[in-house]
């Protein structure tokens, strides 16, 4: 308790701390007494089931007594045994009513002790709570004021900077009105002097125009860097404040969202302000060319004037396209830096834009994350409810369990324990012999037996599963997607089946919850190792078939385990344990092991990891389902099934005869440890990747170096590419590449992308990019229309649910 008062005694001083916020928090240890006076009553009543329970041992004792005293008038010869077993049966049982009476004692004290201490932190907290409250307010009404005097200052520093502007045009037109009475008096050289006067003038004033424009950005990017600095700092304050309640959140959020627009829409006004004081400079040097023109027109002498400036406008013509023809040095350098600040602004202007979109793309996950962390408060607050009831039943049974031990535990028990979870899983296998068939003909083996049952997959669905089961040691587990009914389950066991694989599958329930409901737990109560089907064929997998003790062994073979609807309970629940492990095993030559918990007092067993035994899960996606984490999924390949178009019909529910299982060695043959490729033949698929990390950055997303070592994994396992290889194939390397390609877009990048907005800046700056590069000749990918599909059905969000790709394949 101690603790959680010193947390939440952080959380109110920190700076960022709103008075909402302090409310919630005094609120809270406000019901944290009644709370603590419920725990209080509920151990009274326990201790007095207790007293009634060592009442009923008593009489039970007494009964005993009784019987005895009959047993020793019968038995003579014993009767010194006897009474010295009374006497210590007497003297354990009133030591353990003393030890009840003593520890229930202590109890309530620490009870009584816990609650003051507890009123006197929240009297405490109370304090620190009115006076950090009274800061904050201080500290707003010192922002607020400060925030008037800025916007103050700014628009009297606008307001004299135009009357300057102003003032400075108007004694400018006045004097040029002036100089151009002189030159109409002048002959042509003094016109073309003076032209070129007015030629230098009017390029200085650009200059002056293109200064006070870069002195005004630079004024617009200090603000930007502050609204910048204002959000990064809004950013630190929602992590410090994750635990607070959702609600509170969504204030702090939408005060933050205000301030925000405020200060976006200062800076418009300041952009309209420039843009008015440009268009207002634009129209005065249209005036003046207009009364220049007047005055030229309506002189002393009109026709004079009118034939002189016919030949002055010859002349300058004439100029004008010798200029054009001959473009000066200045010129050129001028219309350089031109373009260069031109594109300068425009990065600046795309970089503004992409800072906003992060924005938006890291509000919208925070929102999610709160959510979530709501709930999960919500199942902390019912846990610990939970295990303020089962704590007093633990107390009650660990003294009977202690008991019962010592009665049953015997020097064999770890073996008994240890031969549950060795008893082999099958022994009734064929082992195939000979040598190892080729890869591709292997694969077209199994679609073969697959047709001849009745079921029928696309070739490149096929080739797909197998890729992603040989890329295990980079994505140790492949998921199954899409409509429920297409054979997700049934490609893994036919797979099985015809390709000569051990094949287990286990029916997910809703109840897992820990790693002991994957692979078993010690029952206390019959004092046996309850183990399961998974976790003895695992053990089985990692014996060799010659072992000395253990018999039946396959780890000269492979097999396929499947977790069938596995995401009906949450995966990371009980499979988080074991992904880790395996995924430690990347790379690494020695044997990697998980602990097998057999019961306390005993040391853990170990289970070996090894690579013959593949992961496959299937899922749906509906109400009754939870969805899977971003690790799971950065570290699985996510298949989807193409929605039937054409229902075919299965006449005869027959499988083909079972192929024998296929050894371990073959399997090794198939594998690509090292990357074939060399650079040239990765770098427009690497460049390709890049640019989709660089449009994910404007949602907040990003690829990891895993991913791209993923595909690289996977182009180089893929049967196809292998075959084009072997026989150097340069056409059918390039063609069967892209192919592999596309399918690594799907398993591993497209499922990055889920959750991004179909909408506005999202849409145009993220996914329309990325739809071109799948659209663009370089790939001749052919994912346009599940691109499409997943933009429309996800109600607003990305939602990658389709596999047409496949069928266009076929």
């Amino acid at each position: 308790m101690s603790g959680r008062n010193e947390e939440a005694i952080t959380a109110d001083v920190s700076p960022a701390s709103t008075p909402p916020v302090l409310d919630a928090d005094a609120t809270a240890l406000l019901t944290q007494p009644d709370a603590r006076e419920q725990a209080l009553d509920s151990r009274e009543r326990s201790l007095k089931e207790r007293e009634r329970q060592s009442q009923r041992h008593a009489e039970e004792l007494m009964d005993r007594e009784t019987e005895l005293e009959v047993a020793q008038s019968k038995l003579q010869r014993a009767l010194a045994d006897v009474a010295s077993s009374q006497r210590q049966v007497a003297e354990a049982d009133s030591s353990v009513e003393a030890r009840a009476r003593d520890v229930a004692q202590r109890e309530v004290e620490a009870s009584a002790g816990f609650a003051a201490k507890n009123r006197e932190s929240l009297a405490e907290l109370m304090k620190a709570h009115a006076s950090l409250r009274a800061e904050v307010e201080r500290l707003q009404a010192d922002l607020d004021a400060a925030r008037l005097r800025g916007i103050e200052s700014l628009e009297t520093r606008l307001a004299e900077e135009r009357r300057a502007r102003t003032a400075a045009l108007d004694a400018e037109l006045q004097a040029d009105r002036t100089r151009h009475h002189v030159k109409l008096s002048a002959e042509g050289a003094a016109h073309d002097a003076a032209l070129a006067e007015m030629r230098a003038r009017f390029v200085e004033e650009q200059r002056a125009a293109l200064e006070d424009l870069n002195r005004q950005r630079a004024q617009l990017q200090e603000k930007a860097a502050e609204l910048h600095r204002g959000l990064g700092e809004l950013r630190w304050k929602e992590e410090d404040l994750a635990g607070v309640r959702a609600g509170i959140e969504r204030s702090i959020e939408e005060r933050a969202r205000d301030q925000v627009s405020s200060l976006e829409r200062q800076l418009e006004a300041l952009r309209d302000d420039h843009r008015r004081d440009r268009e207002l400079v634009i129209s005065l040097e249209l005036q003046l060319s207009a009364a220049q023109a007047l005055l030229a027109r309506f002189g002393d002498n009109p026709a004079e004037i009118e034939r002189r400036i016919a030949q002055q406008m010859q002349k300058i013509g004439a100029l004008e396209k010798e200029l054009l023809m001959r473009p000066s040095a200045s010129d050129k350098e001028l219309l350089v830096t031109l373009q260069e600040k031109e594109r300068v602004w425009a990065a600046e202007r795309e970089r503004l834009v992409r800072e906003s979109t992060q924005l938006k793309a890291e509000q919208s996950r925070w929102l999610t994350g709160v959510a979530d962390l709501e709930q999960q408060r919500e199942r902390r607050e019912v846990a610990e409810r939970r295990l303020d009831v089962l704590a007093g039943e633990m107390e009650k049974y660990r003294a009977e369990v202690d008991r019962m031990r010592a009665l049953y535990e015997r020097p064999e028990e770890r073996a008994a324990r240890v031969g549950a979870l060795e008893e082999p899983w099958r022994t009734d296998f064929k082992r195939a012999e000979g040598a190892a068939p080729k890869e591709l003909d292997w694969l077209n083996g199994i679609a073969t037996a697959c047709e001849s049952s009745g079921m029928r997959f696309p070739k490149r669905l096929v080739h797909a599963f197998h890729t992603s089961l040989k890329a295990a040691e980079l994505s140790p587990l492949t998921v199954l997607a899409g409509v429920s009914g297409t054979g997700k389950s049934e490609l893994p066991r036919l797979y099985s089946r015809f390709g000569g694989l051990g094949f287990l599958s286990l029916a997910v329930q809703p109840n897992w919850d820990s790693p002991q409901s994957l692979f078993g737990f010690f029952n206390s109560v019959d004092n046996r190792f309850n183990a399961t089907t998974v976790l003895r064929a695992m053990v089985q997998a990692q014996h060799s078939p010659d072992h000395e003790t253990y018999k039946h062994g396959l780890a000269d073979r492979l097999l396929l385990v499947l977790l069938d609807e596995m995401n009906l309970a949450h995966v990371e629940q009980y499979f988080s344990d074991l992904l880790s492990r395996l995924e430690q095993r990347r790379g690494e030559s020695r044997g990697v092991t998980l602990d097998i918990d057999l019961g306390a007092g005993m040391p853990p067993y170990p289970l070996s990891l090894g690579r013959n035994v593949l992961w496959v899960g299937t899922m749906n996606e509906d109400e009754t389902t939870k969805t899977l984490s971003d690790k799971v999924i950065d570290r699985s390949n996510l298949l989807y099934f193409p929605r039937p178009r054409t229902l075919h019909s299965r006449a005869k529910v027959t499988l083909a005869a079972e192929s024998p299982l296929l050894a371990e060695s073959a399997w090794r043959e198939w594998l690509q440890l090292r990357s074939p490729f060399t650079p040239s033949e990765l770098e427009p698929f690497r460049q390709g990747l890049e640019e989709i990390n660089q449009r994910l950055e404007y949602v907040g997303r990003a690829l990891g170096h895993r991913v791209w070592q993923s595909v690289e994994y996977y182009m180089a396992n893929h049967p196809e590419v292998s075959d084009a290889r072997a026989r150097n194939d340069q056409e059918a390397l390039q063609r069967t590449m892209r192919r592999a390609f596309e399918d690594q877009l799907v398993l591993k990048v497209m499922p990055k992308l889920r959750g991004i907005e179909t909408t506005g800046e999202s849409r145009r700056n993220c996914l329309d990019p990325i739809r071109k590069q799948l659209e663009s000749a370089n790939f001749g990918l052919g994912l346009s229309d599940d691109f499409e599909i997943a933009c429309r059905v996800g109600h607003g969000a990305f939602v990658w649910n389709s596999a047409r790709y496949l069928e266009n394949a076929e």
